[in-house]
């Protein structure tokens, strides 16, 4: 008999996930993101009008401000405490963070001053933003491989989307600003059920691993970033398609709001990627698989994505027939998604940081921070250029930089690895 000590507590508590608990994991992650999610995409639709009706004052700079308040926080919270998240085990973790936006989305309707309403929503926020990167790093302690990290990543991806087409019409069949609690409800069960499909599936005992600094990304880490090109090529693509990503939500939306007639083709075109993430995926995925089993690497799947990002904008910029340009654009658009959105994930889980909490925390940092400049881009510049008749030179531009940038990418990755043996 081995005899415990505090030492040897505290590695146990930090060490990965059993493999043998892969396929649950994987099942109750799965299970958990369908409902989650629903809850998610149930209340965000309407939550601008929530935040309106709720507003003491009535105006709607509470609206921007509210949403701002979310995405900031459901984007960055976690990763700027994630010191503080890792000293809690995955089940407590996951399933607190989950039940804290529950609450916190539970109690938009009783708010009565607006930076109560503020408030709730930074929590709720970070409830999501806490979640996801539990759930990330975990299948990157658990799953130990890139094709089995980027399966589940793919799967989580399904559920979301699945959930994102699902919920915009619950919001809209029991959304009223009069009486917006039996929505509230539906929200609450809905991450009420998370938690219960969740909790079977977790490892119990088991921390994130500790970061290597006091910050979410340490100063060691950066420096190899700038000093290593093969871990500097992966951030730098990751930044290119996010920003690429971006666009779809931004000045494309932008673009078929002003464009476009026909509510339905409107819904048709903004809501397609979601659709088809959740009928071709699994295909997609198997696709991916193959070339990674062929030697493809992480960095080279991204860099496949960012080509179909730019292809996207490109078919909107030549000039084609406004309906064929756009549906064309989303169909590239979403196979892109189905490769880049997993991938990411997968990407910056494999980078020889050491800890998989800091690497996906440098994860969401660049995720971050490609997608507000292409919020910005997509919501500023294009906008200004489609009001002058110039909206072509946009898509055409954008994807030429993403096109070439990548194309540079990709090639300086292939001299490196033919530079290898003689190194």
């Amino acid at each position: 008999m081995t005899q415990s000590t505090p030492e040897a507590a505290g590695q146990a508590a930090r060490a990965p996930a059993p493999p043998p608990s892969t396929g649950r994991l994987r099942t109750a992650l799965a299970l958990e993101t369908l409902f989650g999610s629903l809850g998610l995409y149930s209340i965000i639709p309407v939550l601008g009008l929530l935040l309106a009706a709720r507003s003491p004052g009535g105006g709607t700079a509470i609206v921007g401000i509210g949403l701002f308040c979310y995405t900031a926080s459901a984007g960055l919270s976690a990763t700027l405490v994630a010191r503080w998240l890792q000293r809690l085990t995955y089940a407590p973790g996951m399933a607190g963070a989950v039940l804290l936006s529950a609450v916190a989305f539970g109690l938009l309707p009783y708010a009565r001053t607006d930076w109560l309403l503020c408030a709730l929503l930074v929590l709720a926020g970070f409830g999501v933003s806490a979640h996801f990167l539990y759930s990330r790093v975990l299948i990157a302690e658990a799953v130990r491989d890139d094709i089995g990290r980027n399966r589940i990543f793919s799967l989580l991806q399904v559920a979301v989307n699945a959930a994102a087409a699902l919920g915009p019409f619950l919001a809209n069949a029991l959304y009223s600003p009069d009486d917006p609690q039996a929505l509230i409800g539906v929200v609450a069960v809905c991450y009420a059920a998370a938690a219960l499909v969740m909790l079977p599936g977790l490892p119990r005992g088991v921390r994130p691993p500790a970061t290597s600094g006091k910050w979410p990304v340490s100063r060691r880490v950066l420096r190899r970033i700038a000093t290593v090109p093969s871990m500097r090529r992966t951030v730098v693509v990751s930044i290119v398609g996010t920003f690429g990503y971006a666009q779809f939500y931004s000045a494309f939306a932008f673009y078929v709001g002003t464009e476009f007639d026909s509510a339905a083709l409107r819904s048709f075109l903004v809501a397609g990627p979601a659709f088809w993430i959740v009928v071709l995926q699994t295909g997609v995925t198997a696709v991916v698989s193959r070339l990674m089993r062929s030697g493809a690497t992480p960095f080279a799947v991204l860099g496949c994505a960012n080509l179909l990002f730019g292809l996207s904008m490109l078919t909107l910029g030549l000039g084609v027939a406004p309906v064929l340009g756009a549906v064309l654009a989303v169909l590239v658009f979403s196979v892109a998604e189905m490769v880049f959105g997993p991938m990411s994930s997968t990407a910056y889980a494999g980078l020889p940081i050491g800890s998989a909490l800091e690497a996906l925390n440098l994860r969401q940092v660049c995720w971050s921070l490609g997608e507000a400049l292409g919020a910005l881009s997509g919501g500023a510049l294009f906008v200004a250029l489609h009001d002058r008749g110039d909206g072509r030179l946009y898509w055409t531009t954008l994807a030429v930089i993403t096109l070439v940038t990548t194309g540079l990418l990709q090639l300086s990755a292939r001299r490196a690895s033919r530079a290898e043996p003689a190194g």
